[in-house]
């Protein structure tokens, strides 16, 4: 992306304008970040289009999918055998499910940590494909207030320096709603957040918000605050992910069904209608789904 930037020759506002358009949605920096893989990812298209929220909350997403199912929480997957007789999981206290599937679904963060043990080891395509497919810091700070001093009209605030790439007020166009501020760093800019302590992260960004609205006194009227920082998060590893330079095509090599009776969904899997979204990483799901169901058929 830095390449990209430089040889069209951006200065000033237009090239800090270019690096928000090309690194804002993406955990990386532009020295990580491939065009290839941004086109085939169809960031732009995010970039150009709507954003929807859930005003109850994603967790309401999964909490229907898993309806009638046997959810087992807290069982953290030490290794996975895999051979043509099925799948054998392993949590680190030593339980044991065994299936004559599985869905992979592991961030690639975990992946590539080595958090979970394959026997055998995963085969040289899907090694190929996590070397090419970033999984970059993103740190999210919840900043509740006693009343709004941002403009109504502001559905998101986009900022092409300073500490924060962007904010939004949750509860956007609906009335009676606490007044509650994301602020949403990716790449660079959450690691600095991430390694600042909680407290020193929220002070860098109400400081900010006094930068953006010089009229206000944000640091009067914070009432709580929250970080949610996802790179220092074990479970995932990092926010969502990004295709390198020379990356495009990883997502598909990642997604391929080339491991039975082991398969792969998740959002580092899909890049339809646009990769690292939730609606990627559910359309993955249905894909997975389908797969497993021809291979417990043909069985």
């Amino acid at each position: 992306a830095r390449e990209f930037v430089e040889r069209q020759g951006y200065r000033g506002r237009a090239r800090i304008l270019a690096e928000m358009t090309l690194s804002a949605h993406l955990p990386g920096s532009i020295d990580e970040i491939g065009m290839q893989g941004l086109l085939e990812d169809g960031v732009l298209k995010l970039e150009t289009g709507l954003n929807h929220r859930v005003v109850e909350g994603y967790d309401s997403l999964p909490a229907f999918i898993a309806r009638g199912l046997d959810l087992r929480l807290g069982f953290g997957v030490e290794s996975l055998e895999w051979s043509p007789d099925g799948v054998l999981l392993r949590s680190r206290d030593g339980q044991e499910i065994g299936a004559r599937a599985a869905v992979s679904t592991l961030p690639v963060g975990v992946l590539q940590a080595g958090a979970v043990h394959f026997t055998p080891e995963l085969p040289e395509s899907k090694k190929s494909a996590l070397k090419r497919i970033g999984m970059g810091p993103v740190v999210k700070l919840q900043l509740r207030f006693e009343e709004p001093f941002w403009p109504r009209w502001a559905a998101n605030i986009g900022c092409g320096t300073g500490p924060v790439t962007l904010y939004w007020p949750v509860f956007y166009g609906t009335e009676g709603k606490p007044p509650v501020l994301v602020a949403y760093a990716t790449g660079p800019r959450a690691a600095r957040l991430s390694a600042a302590s909680e407290e020193e992260a929220t002070q860098i960004v109400v400081s900010d918000l006094a930068r953006l609205f010089p009229r206000a006194d944000p640091r009067r009227t914070l009432s709580a605050s929250r970080r949610v920082d996802w790179a220092a998060d074990p479970h995932s590893c990092g926010g969502y992910t990004f295709l390198r330079s020379g990356g495009a095509g990883a997502r598909d090599l990642l997604a391929a069904a080339d491991t039975p009776p082991l398969f792969w969904a998740g959002s580092a899997t899909a890049w339809e209608p646009i990769a690292a979204t939730v609606e990627a990483a559910y359309t993955s799901g249905l894909r997975a789904a389908a797969e497993v169901q021809e291979f417990l058929g043909a069985g």
